[in-house]
């Protein structure tokens, strides 16, 4: 079966070999456009990806954003391209959680509330990891954005930690998988918890990691 993201390319470079009409004088209000239907073709994607639809394909794109498929092609040359266009509104969402200071006066307290905090945030953005977990395999992009990711959190959480915990592999390694989006998924989706729930099951797998340690 021939993956969407496979089909796209293949349409976009026939579709690219069948234009032959002569560029026109680029004007201010073509520029202009070309912006607004550049933003309707990243938001019809985000959107579907919102609402569950993790694979899109471009007639989808074309159908969300009312536009013809052909425009798509016209500014996105693949789903990579496209799907680069998201990654703003993915960090406008988590760069705040990143950068917000935590309150409390003990470590145990500043953890906890970063879970709650993430969490929060994890019901936002999971949707758009099930995405990118969806085509890292034939995507660099997304497969270095997954990492990096991984690897953000990582350093966040072990800047939360006293040193203990930051030198005990086995217990950072621990809470580094507990307090991840990909347990946050699992727990909402295959385990079909509440977020409530789920959020009650992460702060448990925390404390029991973290007891002992003062």
């Amino acid at each position: 079966m021939t993956h969407p993201a496979s089909a796209l390319k293949a349409k976009a470079e026939s579709i690219k070999s069948q234009a032959s009409q002569p560029a026109a004088p680029i004007t201010d209000g073509r520029i202009n456009r070309s912006i607004v239907t550049r933003k309707k073709i990243v938001d019809a994607l985000s959107g579907l990806i919102r609402e569950g639809v993790l694979s899109p394909t471009a007639e989808q794109v074309a159908t969300r954003a009312d536009i013809g498929l052909r425009t798509v092609f016209r500014h996105f040359e693949d789903m990579e391209n496209l799907y680069r266009e998201i990654t703003p509104q993915i960090e406008q969402l988590v760069m705040p959680v990143v950068n917000s200071p935590l309150v409390g006066e003990h470590w145990k307290d500043r953890l906890r509330e970063s879970v709650r905090i993430r969490a929060s945030l994890y019901e936002q953005i999971a949707a758009y990891q099930l995405a990118s977990q969806a085509l890292r395999h034939q995507s660099a992009y997304l497969h270095e954005q997954l990492m990096a990711g991984a690897a953000l959190h990582r350093r966040v959480l072990a800047h939360n930690l006293p040193p203990a915990l930051r030198s005990d592999l086995v217990a950072l390694e621990g809470l580094d998988l507990a307090t991840s989006i990909d347990t946050w998924i699992r727990l909402r989706r295959e385990q079909g918890l509440s977020a409530a729930l789920a959020l009650d099951v992460v702060q448990n797998l925390v404390a029991g990691l973290i007891a002992g340690t003062e």
